[in-house]
């Protein structure tokens, strides 16, 4: 590979990558062929840091916590835990490391011990934890939980007993707490309507904002001495650290600019002395320096992956009671699925279960046109990893259909069966094509659609070979955190709260060696209940048919920018946790809040999920030769990407349902969870 192959806002990081890996000797790794040696990172990507008062350093890094002495240099992973772990903090007394962790697709709160030399789950009450912090007596934990299923408040948890309970109960969203040093006084972050405030809480005084903002702020932290505290403020040109000084009055003035900050709070070496992560680095500096200096680590993961199979071929879809005669769909405007604008006036000819042609519209014979005037065709919606619920009620299929799902990929045992159930004209649903755990999937066909693979380093380092079989096949292989996809070589990673680019929108070697420089996509599960515009789809008739509304915080703490990581994003909706059909229109609007244009979100769910999934030219586009799954909305999502869910008309399977009709067919009472 060449540097010019690559984006110029990466070149100059892919340029000290592959310097740093000829240094190492590691560069074989990154070679289909070669002999793999060990892979040693020196750069990370949204890694945060915190200091112990012995001076030890605590770093998450791939997914998992490792562990540096004070001068910097090797780091050693703790050997126990979650491999989706992230956000570690010291106990004063530098025996146990809290950190967060994804597990069943929610943030979970996690304990290490070193007299143990293990990690458990703390005080696990099924809600979403997270941004964990010490109070100093060591006792006790401060945290950001969801645990009524509404907005993220501030609770504290005795870790002896894991009896937990709340500090604040405020509209909106509080989150990111930090006790001082002396364990008297309380900082957190408060949003609401858009509005960020950093808020001091004083031992027996009222709650004092000292910071009031309309950008958001984040990652709060004391100063030792309690003489200020320090946050992260984003501006025009991205994010800068600003202090306050706790003076009277108070005084805020900007500490540190002009670096590709990662959101994680500083951590104070002591008053003089801070070490905090941007540009990919763990960064020292003294408090009234004007520069940071870097403190180098390396990070030996194992052996890097051997690159993409090769001779991977797509798959052909099933064809199931595929229907006989051609007909015309005629649309105002028609979205082929890969570029940024329509072709205008077109009819989409679909002969049997395929699209024979996409010609300007005309006029015709004795073949049936369904003109559907002022209206935007565009490919069906593909959710690349989407959950059923149990036992599946076959009337679920209308339903999934009128919302524009024709295409799902699911772990449900029944989806063979749902597939042939859904795939005629009395019940129809989107096409379901089964997914299975690596352990657990046969070499008899048909194969699984999708592999999924789990665990830490070293246990998915033994499902590599069969992983490669697999991919070698034409199956795709999603891993469900960083660790799994370096040990196996899955080219799928579940979920961008994995954060693949920084806050400016850069990947950093320990990205570029997980995704052997590019070649890894990320499948989303970004969208919550809180998501902007998800209480919309909610107002849809098919959503009040399908649940009950669902509200509750965002999962992650801040807004995440995925533009740079576009290209490689694919839409996936199990990890959100919210029914299916409204769990993929959730992606569509976290995409979109996360940077995407429209036309790259239509990507994620069309050419994108087809090619990585092994649809290849099949599916995903409106182009001869496609299957014919198309999706008819009322409205422009080129403009505006909640047209979306304004589906009036889809084709499935070269047959043409209106919504009207497809919700009939579900019968009104048949599917309520």
């Amino acid at each position: 590979m060449q540097v010019s192959d690559v984006p110029d806002r990466h070149a100059a990081c892919l340029q000290r990558l592959l310097a740093s890996l000829v240094a190492l000797g590691t560069l074989a790794s990154l070679v289909p062929g070669q002999v793999q040696a060990d892979v040693i990172v020196t750069e990370g990507t949204n890694i945060t840091v915190d200091v112990a008062a012995d001076g030890r350093i605590v770093t998450d890094l791939l997914g998992g916590i490792w562990l540096l002495p004070k001068s910097g240099g090797n780091a050693q992973a703790i050997a126990s835990g979650p491999r989706a772990a992230r956000r570690p903090r010291w106990s004063r007394d530098g025996s146990a490391i809290v950190f967060e962790a994804n597990t069943n697709s929610r943030p979970t709160l996690w304990l290490y011990t070193f007299a143990d030399d293990a990690a458990r789950p703390l005080g696990d009450k099924g809600s979403p934890d997270r941004e964990p912090d010490w109070n100093p007596d060591g006792s006790r934990i401060v945290f950001s939980s969801a645990e009524d299923g509404n907005n993220f408040d501030i609770w504290e948890m005795d870790v002896a007993t894991g009896l937990r309970w709340r500090l604040t109960e405020l509209p909106g969203r509080e989150s990111e707490p930090a006790w001082s040093a002396t364990g008297e006084d309380l900082l957190y972050v408060h949003e609401h309507h858009g509005t960020w405030s950093l808020v001091l809480r004083e031992r027996g005084k009222t709650d004092e904002v000292l910071v009031e903002s309309s950008s958001p702020i984040a990652a709060p932290s004391w100063r030792p001495d309690g003489s200020l505290v320090t946050y992260l403020q984003q501006g025009a040109d991205g994010w800068q650290v600003q202090m306050t000084i706790l003076s009277k009055p108070r005084l805020t003035r900007p500490l540190i600019s002009n670096e590709d900050f990662f959101l994680a709070p500083i951590a104070w070496i002591d008053r003089q002395h801070m070490l905090y992560t941007a540009d990919g680095q763990l960064r020292l500096r003294r408090f009234n320096s004007w520069t940071s200096s870097n403190l180098p680590f390396r990070a030996n993961i194992g052996a890097g992956s051997s690159g993409l199979p090769p001779g991977a071929k797509p798959r052909d879809l099933p064809a199931i009671d595929v229907p006989t005669g051609r007909r015309i769909i005629r649309a105002a405007r028609v979205y082929d699925g890969v570029g940024s604008s329509y072709l205008l006036d077109a009819d989409v000819i679909i002969d049997g279960g395929r699209i024979a042609s996409v010609n300007q519209a005309r006029s015709t014979g004795d073949e049936i046109v369904i003109d559907l005037g002022d209206a935007t065709v565009l490919p069906g919606y593909i959710d690349a990893y989407a959950a059923l619920p149990p036992n599946t009620p076959a009337s679920l299929g209308p339903l999934l259909l009128s919302l524009g799902v024709t295409t799902l990929i699911s772990d449900d045992p029944d989806a063979r069966t749902l597939n042939a159930r859904w795939s005629g004209h009395d019940l129809p649903g989107p096409r379901v094509l089964p997914a299975s755990p690596v352990e657990s999937a046969t070499n008899q066909k048909p194969y699984p659609w999708l592999i999924t693979v789990s665990g830490d380093f070293a246990s998915s380092t033994s499902q590599k070979s069969a992983v490669l079989t697999w991919q070698e096949r034409g199956v795709a292989v999603l891993a469900d955190s960083w660790q799994a996809a370096l040990g196996s070589g899955a080219r799928l990673l579940l979920g961008t709260n994995t954060r693949p680019v920084s806050p400016r929108g850069i990947r950093y070697q320990d990205v570029h060696l997980a995704s052997d420089i590019g070649t890894l996509s990320f499948v989303s599960g970004l969208a919550t209940p809180a998501t902007p515009g998800v209480a919309e789809i909610w107002q849809s008739g098919q959503a009040r048919l399908l649940a009950p509304a669902m509200t509750g915080g965002d999962a992650y703490g801040h807004p995440v920018d995925l533009a740079a990581a576009a290209p490689l994003l694919v839409l996936g909706s199990k990890p959100n946790g919210l029914p299916p059909g409204i769990a993929l229109h959730a992606e569509i609007r976290a995409l979109a809040a996360s940077g995407l244009t429209n036309d790259q979100v239509l990507r994620s769910m069309g050419v994108n999920a087809a090619a990585v999934l092994g649809f290849g030219l099949h599916l995903g586009r409106v182009a001869v030769g496609a299957a014919a799954d198309l999706v008819i909305v009322a409205g422009d999502p080129l403009v505006n990407i909640a047209d979306t869910l304004k589906v009036i008309a889809v084709v499935r399977n070269g047959r043409f349902y209106s919504v009207s009709g497809l919700l009939e067919r579900a019968g009104a009472n048949d599917y309520v969870e």
